[in-house]
């Protein structure tokens, strides 16, 4: 415990810095409330008095509140450091030192002592509850009404503490408090350099001179309004693989040029400019590697551009068009036994086939310029691998598209089957669908109207075999053709939004992703705050939530369920997989650095 000599409540909460000297004495200062939080300890100078020297130490608190970064700062916190009181070292015969504060009565009384560390600027450590998001612009959702999870733990741990008495105030290690220690380390340096003398203070360059060094964070503003307005022009981005990544990749590298300023002359104090440089970096090191990777790989495409074409042009003829021409002859005459009707299925064979057959024409016209396509898909890996996966998946949509033309067409009729079926069996039910009510009524109907829908219930039940035959054929087809562009966009996601400069920070330095606070005893006796590193699930949030629509949109029971009540399949929209990393209105959201 630490002694002190106070009228105030007792057995109140000190937050201690662990890195000050355990015999230092001097006078200390730092907030009072909520908690008690020591900033540091200004020794006293030879022999002076002590009542000159306390002055002297208000006089350079003062100066450092009235300094323009910190005032910034101080607009964020609702009190103002002060001179706490004077602190002793411990005597030989007692274990513990003394604090006495100011306007203290005499009588002494007990202390909470809670070691905290101070986090310099340049470590880019701090105290938080909560983990700021990562992969997107951060966006702390939590209710103000209620606490963090992490604020009750620690406000649990302190109250489970049977060596402490019941405290009668409500003062809690809440968000106040955890930024104060934050800014502790902060305050000091400024304090320390009111505190040099004149010939010191006049080479030593000043917070003030240092931050004035920053420049104004406007490119991002100006750069967002711009690229908003270029967007209206992109509309191909929603029908193109291609235009859509394009897109993507010039938002990242207006962000990055936008952000630049303002990481590399704002150093990280709080959790959201740590998250701010997290995501900067980490969107530079995805650009670095997907350009990495598209090199390497796109070097292997044009190397081997002539085999390449020679595959493609193998794989198109043979399994895209002869053996999709072979399967709907083999359905025309009547497969495993299975009696169609003859005039529809030739009606359906023969349209078929001649789509398929054009479009085969049409790929031996273009045979010859295979290598040339190839060699350009390995050239656009110079701006990355997901630009070629981007260019695969759109050549997939077009060298496949006389089968997209054949399931179009055949799902088009089964649907209207399907719903041709529903009316009839609403006929013989005796009900009807009311389109002004949006329901299913009673109705009665005359002979002749059932009579027709006898008629008609007839025809289709002959002709619904048939078409199920032809649409299953195709729907198959689709739905290879879906499973390889779920590929390509998992690809696409996990190369555009994977958090791998996190990943690799949490390795070399956990302690710069803090995920909250804990309060533990420490061997030699007194309690000790502590970071806790952020989960990973904290970290592959958003990129969970990406996998989570890739998996809800190419799902094998939606399929089938599409399929069955057919509705056409179609690629998930490249806007539900991609996050927009500038913002529509730029403002300063970092609580550390004031607005410019």
């Amino acid at each position: 415990m630490l002694s002190c000599d106070t009228n105030d409540t007792m057995n109140r909460i000190v937050f201690w810095p662990s890195d000050l000297p355990p015999h230092s004495e001097g006078i200390c200062f730092g907030w009072r409330q909520p908690l008690l939080v020591v900033i540091g300890v200004l020794p006293l100078l030879q022999e002076s008095d002590r009542a000159v020297h306390e002055q002297r130490c208000r006089d350079a608190i003062a100066s450092a509140i009235a300094q323009p970064h910190w005032a910034q700062i101080q607009k964020l916190l609702s009190r103002s450091p002060a001179v706490l009181g004077y602190y002793e070292a411990a005597a030989s015969t007692e274990r513990h030192p003394k604090l006495r504060l100011n306007g203290a009565l005499p009588g002494e009384s007990e202390f909470e002592l809670i070691l905290y560390q101070r986090h310099r600027r340049q470590s880019m450590r701090s105290y938080t509850f909560d983990f700021s998001e990562l992969d997107i612009l951060p966006s702390q959702e939590v209710a103000k009404a209620q606490l963090p999870i992490a604020v009750k733990n620690a406000t649990a741990a302190l109250e489970a503490d049977f060596t402490r008495s019941a405290s009668p105030h409500n003062s809690t290690l809440d968000d106040e408090v955890l930024l104060q220690i934050n800014f502790a380390q902060l305050f000091a340096d400024i304090v320390q350099e009111r505190l040099r003398p004149v010939g010191l203070a006049a080479n030593a360059e000043p917070f003030a001179s240092r931050e004035s060094h920053r420049r104004p964070y406007a490119a991002v503003p100006q750069l967002s309004n711009a690229w908003h307005l270029l967007q209206k022009f992109l509309s191909l981005r929603n029908i193109s693989t291609t235009v859509d990544q394009l897109d993507v990749r010039l938002e990242q590298g207006a962000y990055v040029v936008g952000e630049l300023p303002q990481v590399y002359h704002n150093k990280a104090r709080t959790v959201v400019s740590i998250s701010r440089y997290i995501k900067f970096h980490n969107c530079v090191w995805l650009i670095l590697n997907d350009v990495i990777i598209g090199v390497a790989f796109g070097s292997f495409l044009c190397e081997n551009q002539h085999v390449l074409a020679r595959i493609l042009d193998d794989v198109l003829q043979n399994n895209l068009v002869a053996r999709m021409e072979l399967a709907l002859l083999w359905l025309n005459s009547w497969p495993a036994g299975l009696k169609l009707n003859t005039e529809l299925s030739q009606f359906y064979c023969h349209t078929l086939v001649g789509v398929v057959s054009a479009w085969g024409w049409l790929l031996a016209r273009v045979a010859p310029y295979f290598p040339a396509f190839v060699w350009l898909i390995g050239v656009s890996g110079c701006c990355g691998m997901t630009m070629i996966v981007s260019l695969l998946s759109d050549a997939l949509s077009v060298l496949t598209l006389h089968l997209y033309a054949c399931y179009y067409i055949s799902a088009t009729v089964f649907s209207h089957q399907l719903s041709l079926a529903g009316s009839l069996w609403n006929l013989f039910r005796g009900k009807r669908h009311n389109v002004l009510r949006n329901r299913i009524d009673s109705w009665d109907y005359d002979l002749d109207q059932l009579l027709l829908g006898t008629i008609l219930f007839t025809l289709l039940a002959f002709l619904y075999p048939t078409v199920l035959t032809y649409y299953a054929l195709f729907a198959t087809a689709r739905l290879a053709i879906m499973m390889i562009h779920a590929i390509f966009d998992t690809v696409t996601a996990l190369l555009n939004h994977f958090p791998l400069f996190a990943l690799l920070l949490r390795v070399k330095d956990p302690l710069r992703l803090p995920g909250g606070v804990c309060i533990q005893r420490s061997r030699a006796g007194p309690l000790v705050l502590t970071s806790q590193t952020a989960p990973l699930s904290s970290i592959f949030r958003h990129y969970a939530h990406l996998v989570g629509r890739l998996a809800a949109h190419y799902h094998p029971l939606r399929m089938l369920r599409q399929l069955a009540s057919g509705r056409l399949i179609t690629p998930i929209p490249r806007s539900t997989i991609r996050y927009n990393m500038i913002p529509i209105k730029v403002q300063n959201s970092d609580p550390g650095v004031p607005n410019m």
